[in-house]
């Protein structure tokens, strides 16, 4: 059984929503879940039973359920689309926002009075704890559902999500700010239980993060792309985190390969042995696009080719040759707009490659290139990635 930890990160949280469905597909079990503000609202709905209602919401998501807002004006904002009225209407607003000190969360909290049920998240058999921050006293809160005074469920959680921004206002006297200025990613709380097992969404919003004990067994699910702002309430933003989260959670959880696409894993042994079957040929066509050294041909695709090519590519010290595969591999499918989202063997997601209409750098292209690369570190050059996708063509493809 695992504890469950969600960061915060407001509009970030919707990848939480499919990182949940992976492990409930996968059938992970989870015994308690800890969280920091939307971390928080988003475990308290897993805890009380109704994750499905959750995800129903991020699928729905628009500023005016979290703000007094109109939606269409703060689209419009976020798409620096405003004319001269709204730039107006917009001026008038602003003034009404910093004159109330921050942003009126009304519709928020019509959002918890309506979906959090405080007696089904004590009821529930999973332990459940979250972080904030008493501005008034100066003090973290860290605390689990049994030490929270009955009635308080909501406003602790209204606590843990209160982001500057928010309009300032007291809860039972007391001034609060978001959890996530103490601990935004507050496994500790349920390490403190004895959990030794973990599952840790990460959203990488801004806030303190402890660092995650080595010793912990953990699967981490963090987010292989952008994810958006804190702020970006955006319906269409949040249904594509949902699917990224999930994607994600099965990656993490299958230990599947690639780092954009999905793609299950053959072994390093099935890439070296590719890779040292490829021709002299083959390593003679890639030095048409790179000035190779003047060595052997195998000795100039293992000391050259194989880390120039990875260090243009981004990829980290500790690659393997999976890895510089895949990495190959990915850059063609996504020149070539094959979907993502998806769970791909090697071999099918490289026919897919070898299928898709053929692009390339001209005869004039190659010439200009080559004279470039004469003078100029390839990492340097601007058309590096047209050269990348070539010696994709000829590594991976034999074209």
């Amino acid at each position: 059984m695992y504890g469950l930890v969600l960061e915060g990160g407001g509009a970030r949280g919707s990848y939480h929503i499919g990182a949940y469905k992976a492990i409930l597909e996968e059938g992970l079990e989870i015994k308690g879940i800890a969280g920091t503000s939307i971390g928080a609202l988003n475990g308290a709905m897993i805890v009380q039973g109704d994750y499905e209602k959750c995800y129903e919401i991020w699928q729905d998501l628009t500023y005016s359920m979290i703000i007094d807002a109109n939606d269409e004006e703060m689209h419009r904002l976020r798409q620096l689309k405003l004319d001269k009225e709204d730039l107006l209407l917009l001026s008038e607003k602003m003034k009404t926002v910093i004159r109330d000190r921050g942003f009126d969360i009304t519709p928020f909290k019509d959002l918890l009075n309506t979906y959090i049920d405080e007696d089904k998240i004590r009821n529930s058999k999973m332990d459940f704890a979250m972080v904030t921050v008493n501005l008034t006293d100066l003090k973290p809160i860290k605390i689990f559902k049994e030490d929270i005074p009955y009635g308080e469920i909501k406003n602790y959680l209204l606590a843990s999500a209160y982001l500057p921004a928010f309009k300032k206002e007291k809860i039972k006297g007391k001034r609060y700010i978001d959890g996530a200025f103490y601990d935004n990613l507050p496994y500790k709380l349920l390490q403190s239980k004895g959990y030794k097992n973990f599952i840790i969404v990460r959203t990488y919003a801004r806030g303190i993060t402890r660092k995650i004990d080595p010793k912990l067994n953990t699967i981490i699910i963090a987010p292989s792309d952008d994810i958006g702002e804190s702020f970006a309430f955006e319906q269409e933003l949040a249904k594509r985190n949902i699917l990224l989260g999930y994607y994600d959670g099965l990656r993490a959880i299958r230990g599947l390969k690639g780092f954009k696409y999905y793609i299950n894993p053959m072994g390093e042994e099935y890439f070296f042995n590719m890779l040292k079957e490829l021709s002299e040929e083959q390593i003679s066509k890639i030095g048409q696009y790179i000035k190779l050294p003047n060595i052997p041909d195998k000795r100039a695709l293992f000391e050259f080719i194989i880390p120039k090519t990875a260090s243009i590519m981004g990829l980290r010290k500790d690659y393997d040759y999976e890895d510089f595969a895949l990495a190959l591999l990915e850059r063609k499918a996504e020149a070539f707009e094959i979907e993502r989202f998806g769970i791909y063997n090697y071999e099918e997601l490289l026919e897919k490659v070898k299928c898709a209409p053929k692009k390339g750098i001209t005869h004039t292209e190659h010439g200009r290139l080559s004279k470039i690369i004469e003078k100029v570190d390839l990492s340097t050059i601007f058309n590096k990635e047209e050269i990348i996708l070539k010696i994709g063509d000829i590594i991976l493809c034999d074209v």
